[in-house]
């Protein structure tokens, strides 16, 4: 046994004890940290209007593999809405985690992701079904949530980057 070998095997225990994804790739050894499974894209300050109401979600990076946001509606000067929201990591893969209102937890986990989109599925919930996350720009964020592939039933909140100070 060479010296390296204890050196590599603990730098290896050290990456999977902070939850990175350790692969093999032909003889090559890949090592994927949790964090980037979260969508850091998604963090800054956004607002859009739909239907005279104005909403707002504020994201920011807790840890490497956690988000946290909340989110709130206003119509005619009152909050109507508020939820809070969460980006964890679980088995390595994106969980987001809604809770409108205050009420408890509900988990979507991520079925498909790019650098620009990513979709939250759980098939179990009443509705929505899905939650998905898109950029279409540098400065836009697009929020949308369905009943699932194929349904009719969606609302979109296109929104634009906005002063985190408000």
């Amino acid at each position: 046994m060479s010296v390296i070998q204890p050196i590599v095997s603990f730098v290896l225990a050290l990456f999977v004890a902070a939850g990175a994804t350790v692969a093999l790739a032909g003889r090559a050894l890949i090592l994927q940290p949790a964090a980037s499974v979260v969508p850091a894209w998604m963090l800054g300050c956004w607002a859009g209007e739909r239907g005279g109401e104005r909403f707002h979600e504020r994201w920011m990076q807790a840890d490497p593999s956690t988000l946290l946001a909340v989110s709130h509606t206003v119509k005619a000067g009152k909050m109507t809405a508020f939820e809070f929201l969460r980006v964890v990591v679980n088995d390595g893969k994106a969980v987001y985690v809604a809770q409108p209102g205050g009420a408890p937890p509900t988990e979507f986990v991520a079925t498909s992701q790019t650098t620009e989109r990513i979709v939250f599925e759980n098939p179990a919930h009443d509705f929505p079904k899905r939650v998905i996350y898109q950029r279409p720009g540098p400065d836009r964020l697009m929020a949308s949530i369905d009943g699932g592939q194929g349904s009719r039933e969606r609302a979109e909140f296109a929104m634009a980057r906005e002063p985190c100070g408000r």
